[in-house]
């Protein structure tokens, strides 16, 4: 299988060794075991983490020792065979360093040392064995060096590169695990185990379900709320659909209005913010609850809103159809006359209700005269067909403007 290298072109093709390189490698394969155990030994005394590491098995980093030196050696000596690639177990080690969350510095630090036991080792062999070669090694220093650094880069590749498929992963586990929560499925325990491990919570975790519907941008898909909650203390999981986000929010010490004062800054859009739920048992119902939250919010003001604060929006958006034809039994013939005098009326009424049903309050809210106040009343009651004096005409009223 091909492995797609980020950041530029693959490692550049291993140059032709110099006669006197070669001559000593080959000198050397024989011996690539031992030199392999010579750089475990290296690595283990030198860097601190190869010592103390639990992330490596024993036998699998003299493996992985063993089997970069062998390479080096019948690169150096130009024996690699034909069906091998000479990065082969360079690509291997770091994909298990990546797998096993070791760090990369280390690794590269361990093909630095594994330079000086391959140039210890030619020096060695040619003072023992070749004296005459000596002089000529000292030129071949520079190709060790370009081998060993070739074979680091692309270590390094293999190990960014099983990085990013292992964060893809995490994040298309994340992903589904999120929407099976929102499908439901908490209420099978096992799934809601797997869900918490994943997720990072427990059994006491307050959450609440947040429902965003973005504002459309000419830029394209809006940046997600999760960094600048994170920033804030709270901890989120998000999820993307066509016309929404939606996203269980970890509320740590936190309170809802708290997480809705803080969605306020950062949402360009509208959000709906479920009540507080211990664990996940109830993400169904938070999550549908933080969508009528949204539903029940006016098209035409963005804001932020938890489900305490509309629980009667909440109750009419709930039922579309009922809400519907509260609005018309309610409104009558006032949904018939021109726009702007019905927002007038619909905007007197309203501020009525506020006010404890006082026209002079009323009045001086809308900042105009008592008997304006007055006579805009009588009209709505002669265009809607209802009594103000009357309390269930008030509360269909009442009902009526939630709707608006």
């Amino acid at each position: 299988m091909s492995h797609k290298r980020p950041g530029g072109p693959p490692p550049s093709p291993v140059p032709q060794p110099l006669a006197i390189t070669r001559a000593l490698a080959e000198r050397l394969l024989p011996r690539a075991e031992e030199l392999g155990t010579v750089l475990r030994d290296t690595l283990q005394a030198k860097d601190e983490r190869y010592a103390t590491t639990d992330l490596i098995a024993a036998e699998e980093l003299l493996r992985s020792c063993r089997d970069n030196m062998l390479r080096s050696l019948q690169s150096l000596a130009d024996q690699v065979p034909a069906d091998v690639n000479v990065f082969d177990a360079a690509r291997i080690t770091a994909r298990r360093r990546a797998d096993a969350g070791f760090p990369l510095e280390s690794l590269l630090h361990a093909y630095r040392l594994g330079t000086e036991v391959i140039w210890a080792a030619l020096l060695e062999e040619a003072r023992s064995r070749a004296p005459e070669m000596l002089d000529d090694l000292l030129d071949s220093a520079v190709q060790v060096m370009q081998l060993i650094d070739l074979m680091s880069t692309a270590a390094a590749d293999e190990y960014r590169t099983r990085e990013l498929e292992a964060e893809r992963r995490d994040i298309e586990r994340r992903q589904a695990i999120l929407e099976g929560l929102l499908e439901g499925r908490a209420a099978d325990p096992g799934f809601a185990t797997e869900a918490m491990r994943i997720l990072e919570l427990t059994s006491h975790t307050r959450i609440a379900v947040v429902v965003i519907r973005h504002r459309a941008l000419p830029t394209g898909t809006p940046p997600s709320p999760g960094a600048s909650l994170a920033a804030a203390g709270f901890r989120s999981e998000w999820r993307l659909r066509s016309d929404r986000e939606i996203g269980i929010v970890d509320l740590g010490q936190a309170t809802v209005p708290q997480l809705a004062a803080r969605l306020s800054s950062i949402v360009n859009g509208w959000a709906g913010v479920s009540q507080e739920t211990v664990g996940l048992a109830d993400v169904l119902t938070e999550f549908r609850m933080a969508e009528l939250v949204l539903a029940s919010l006016s098209a035409g003001k963005p804001r932020v809103a938890a489900l305490a604060e509309r629980l009667p929006e909440v109750l009419m958006a709930a039922n579309r159809p009922i809400a519907a034809r509260i609005r018309s039994r309610a409104l009558g013939d006032l949904l018939s006359v021109p726009l702007d005098k019905q927002e007038s009326l619909l905007e007197t009424l309203d501020h009525w209700f506020a006010t404890n049903r006082s026209t002079s309050e009323t009045a001086a809210k809308m900042h105009c005269h008592r008997n304006t106040v007055v006579y805009r009343l009588k009209q709505i009651e002669e265009l809607t067909g209802c009594r103000l004096d009357d309390g269930r005409d008030q509360m269909l009223l009442r009902l009526a403007l939630l709707t608006s």
